[in-house]
């Protein structure tokens, strides 16, 4: 008889042991199906009987909430319901809830799986029923033995006004006391108590998607935003402030709105001119925005900065190319592009390539630098070509604006290659290029001067000679003019 009791003793112990590992196994089993998202783990418990929750916001936030007479929190998952990832948990979401435990009661009294029982003890949550206990699990450290398993609680409410997930864990068929755990999960967002008077808020702006050029008109679109109130907003005005060189190209500062619900937006917009000399940079501009509770009488108001850059438009120019119409094979000649400044701001990094056919070159590259406004700047490149016929190319300027685009320029050119003159026989040189032989001897000129001057020396000899009998003759004539 002892026999066969021994044997129905032997089945029924083997038939608990399943059944303590088969029941847990499918708790550890769902919870893993659930993918949590894992956040940073806790320490194990320590010998004081504290455990370490760290700072992630979905364990507990401090170490007396998650933990309680040896028994610890070390890490709280969220998930939705179907095992997804979740950043956010709002008012009326259904989520799962995942705490891995460590429990020193626990093991020290040989408690299992199905005796523990778990319950959420909050209004900020909705759960019925006990929540699913995975395998146990038994370690021991400082304090003793303890087991380690998972709690997963199912289709959660999250109902507001708070993230602490108060949990009553109990152990059945014992003495045990119960233990209260209040992990904090830190993707529940509580919402925050709605105001009587909205608040006014400049949501956002925008002035379109191409830079300001100084000189140029844009608009200036701004949308108001009246938060969440229980009474909406009367005589909301919506202005602006401008920094100097900004005006308007029409109409007011101001722009009266009127009434605005709470929860709505307002788009409102300026037609606004830069000078064409403004050179600040940035045009920061500031929006006043003013309401009135409409039950209340309730003054609000609110302010935003919008930063515009502007810049100066780009007068970067090439004025002109240097290039001889031709050239002979052989010679080395230089191609020069000469740019100018016209604008207000400074072109920086300009650099300058060549490239074509037949050139020649030996530096096909040039780092000029930064030209000032208002300034002028040339770029030479050397041309030896290797052929004749045509050569021709483009010169590539590319620079850095103000505003911090990359802009390019280019000039093309071309000119002719001709083959140098090969000079053999002397008689078919060209005239052109010939001197002329000088006559030998006496130049005709030479001899009409001679002659021109011995007719001037015979001149004069005669003028004497005629002076000289005309005067003996007077001499005469008074002598006998005495005698008589």
């Amino acid at each position: 008889m002892k026999k066969p009791l021994r044997i129905v003793s032997i089945g029924m112990a083997l038939m608990i042991w399943a059944g303590a590992f088969s029941l847990p196994a499918l708790a550890t089993a769902t919870a893993e199906t659930a993918q949590p998202q894992t956040q940073t783990q806790q320490t194990p418990p320590t010998s004081d009987g504290s455990g370490d929750t760290g700072n992630n916001s979905s364990s507990g936030s401090n170490n007396n909430q998650a933990s309680s007479g040896g028994v610890y929190v070390t890490e709280a998952v969220v998930t939705t319901t179907a095992g997804g990832e979740v950043t956010e948990v709002h008012e009326g979401d259904r989520i799962n809830v995942v705490l891995r435990m460590v429990d020193h009661p626990a093991a020290t009294h040989n408690v299992t799986a199905d005796e523990i029982i778990a319950r959420v003890d909050s209004t900020i949550f909705t759960f019925t029923g006990p929540a699913e206990v995975s395998q146990l699990f038994q370690a021991e450290d400082a304090d003793g033995p303890y087991y380690t398993y998972v709690l997963l609680f199912r289709d959660v409410i999250f109902n507001g006004g708070g993230n602490t997930f108060n949990v009553n864990l109990s152990y059945q068929n014992t003495s045990m006391a119960m233990q209260q755990l209040s992990p904090t999960l830190g993707q529940c967002v509580a919402e925050e108590e709605t105001p009587k008077t909205p608040n006014l808020l400049m949501r956002e702006s925008s002035y379109g998607t191409t830079a300001i050029t100084a000189g140029t008109p844009f608009t200036l679109d701004v949308t108001a935003y009246a938060t969440k109130g229980e009474e909406s907003l009367s005589d909301v005005i919506v202005s602006v402030t401008l920094p100097d060189g900004i005006t308007l190209t029409g109409g007011s500062l101001s722009t009266y709105v009127g009434t605005m619900a709470a929860g709505s937006t307002q788009k409102v917009s300026f037609n606004v001119l830069p000078s064409a000399a403004f050179t600040g940079g940035v045009a920061n501009i500031t929006v006043n925005l003013t309401g009135t509770g409409s039950e209340t009488g309730t003054a609000v108001t609110g302010t935003g900065t919008i930063s515009i850059p502007i810049t100066q438009p780009d007068r970067f120019e090439i004025t002109s190319v240097e290039l001889s119409d031709s050239i002979f094979l052989g010679e080395t000649t230089s191609v020069t592009v000469n740019v100018v400044n016209k604008g207000r701001d400074a072109v920086a990094n300009l650099e300058a390539s060549i490239a074509g056919d037949n050139l020649g070159v030996s530096v096909s590259n040039q780092y000029i630098g930064n030209v000032n406004p208002g300034t002028e700047n040339s770029v030479d490149f050397d041309l030896t070509p290797q052929q004749a016929g045509e050569l021709s190319g483009t010169i590539t300027l590319t620079y850095e604006a103000a505003d911090g685009t990359t802009k390019t320029l280019t000039q093309d050119f071309a000119t002719t290659v001709q083959e140098m003159p090969v000079y053999e026989d002397p008689s078919m040189m060209d005239p052109s290029l010939t001197e002329p032989e000088q006559p030998s001897g006496m130049p005709v000129w030479g001899w009409v001067l001679i002659a021109v001057a011995v007719v001037v020396v015979i001149v004069i000899v005669v003028v004497v000679i005629r002076k000289k009998r005309k005067a003996k003759a007077l001499a005469l004539l008074e002598d006998e003019d005495e005698d008589l």
